[in-house]
C-alpha cells in the first residue's frame, strides 16, 4: 500500500481553528476573504479541516482510480505550478490537451475545485530571462492556454489570470482579455498572477486596487502575510505556501510532533501558521469588505 493510503492527519486539540465559510456579511474580516492553505501532500485534501491549494504537478503522481486517491472534504483549488515549471525547464513540459485531460480525471476523482489555473506564463524577471521570451508573449500564452482551455474542456472551472510586473503590463494584459471577448468583470473569479516574490509589497496594492475597483473578483497566488495585512480588502480570496518554507529555513518543529524532521510538511503546523494569517488580517487598520 502506498505511503499517502497509509498516512493519517494528527489530532489539532490544541489548536483553534477559524471556520472557512465564506460571506461578505460577517463582521470578522478574515472570514470576508477564503484562504487555501499550499500543501505539498494532495492526501490532505481528505482530511483537512480548512481549504486547500494544490500543485496540478502532486496531484498528476496519483494513478487514476488507485488506492490513496484523496476525496476532497473542503473547498480546494488546482495551481498549475506555473512558476516553478517555467523556472525550472523554460517552457511547459504538458501541452493544454494533457492538463486539460488530467484537470477532468482529478475532477472526477477528487471532487470540483473552485477554480483550476490554465497554463500560465508568470512574468517575474528571473522567469521572463529563463524563459527568453518577453513580458508580452508571457502575457500572449497566457490567455491562449486560458481560452483554449475553456473551449475545449468547458466544464472545469477554469481561471482567468493577469500577468505581467509593472501596472502598465497589467493594464495591457486586462485589455488583451477584453479584444478576446473576456469580460473579467463577469467572471467568478481572476486570478493576480507575478505578485509573490517581490521585494516590496506596494505595487501589489496597486494593481490589486486598480482592478478591484473595476470590480474584479481577485485571487492572490502565493501573497505574503504583509501583502494580506496591508491590502487583504481588495482581495476575495489567496493562497500561500509560505508556512512551510518558514518551517524549513528556521529548522521549525512544533513540540509534540511525531514526524522526522521540521515541520515543513506537518498538518499541524500549516493549521497554525493560517490561524497567524487571519489574526494577521484582523489586525489590519485598513481592512474594507471587498466587492462582493
Amino acid at each position: 500500500m502506498p505511503a499517502y493510503a497509509r498516512a493519517q492527519w494528527p489530532p489539532l486539540h490544541d489548536i483553534t481553528i477559524t471556520p472557512w465559510t465564506q460571506s461578505q456579511r460577517l463582521r470578522d474580516p478574515a472570514r470576508r476573504l477564503l484562504f487555501f492553505v499550499g500543501t505539498h501532500r494532495p492526501w490532505w485534501l481528505a482530511h483537512s479541516p480548512v481549504p486547500l491549494c494544490v500543485s496540478a504537478h502532486t496531484l498528476a503522481a496519483y494513478v487514476p482510480g488507485g488506492p490513496g486517491m484523496p476525496i476532497a472534504g473542503i473547498p480546494y483549488v488546482i495551481d498549475s505550478g506555473a512558476y516553478t515549471e517555467i523556472r525550472d525547464h523554460g517552457e511547459w513540459r504538458w501541452n493544454e490537451d494533457t492538463y486539460g485531460g488530467m484537470v477532468y480525471r482529478l475532477m472526477s476523482d477528487c471532487g470540483y475545485p473552485e477554480f483550476v489555473a490554465p497554463l500560465d506564463f508568470p512574468c517575474e524577471p528571473d522567469v521572463v530571462a529563463r524563459s527568453g521570451a518577453s513580458v508580452l508573449e508571457h502575457q500572449e500564452w497566457t490567455l491562449e492556454s486560458y481560452l483554449y482551455l475553456a473551449r475545449e474542456f468547458p466544464h472545469a472551472p477554469w481561471m482567468p489570470v493577469l500577468q505581467g510586473w509593472t501596472p502598465q503590463d497589467y493594464a495591457r494584459h486586462d485589455a488583451m482579455y477584453r479584444k478576446a471577448g473576456v469580460d473579467l468583470a463577469a467572471q467568478r473569479q481572476i486570478g493576480l498572477g507575478s505578485v509573490c516574490r517581490r521585494g516590496s509589497v506596494r505595487p501589489i496594492g496597486v494593481i490589486a486596487e486598480h482592478f478591484a475597483r473595476r470590480g474584479y473578483r481577485l485571487h492572490g497566488f502565493g501573497l505574503k502575510t504583509s501583502a494580506l495585512r496591508a491590502y487583504a480588502q481588495h482581495f476575495v480570496s489567496a493562497d500561500s505556501l509560505a508556512w512551510s518554507q518558514q518551517a524549513r529555513v528556521t529548522n521549525l518543529r512544533l513540540p509534540g510532533c511525531q514526524h522526522a524532521g521540521p515541520c515543513n510538511n506537518c498538518p499541524r503546523w500549516a493549521v497554525r501558521w493560517r490561524e497567524d494569517v487571519i489574526a494577521a488580517i484582523r489586525a489590519s487598520e485598513n481592512y474594507t469588505p471587498a466587492r462582493a
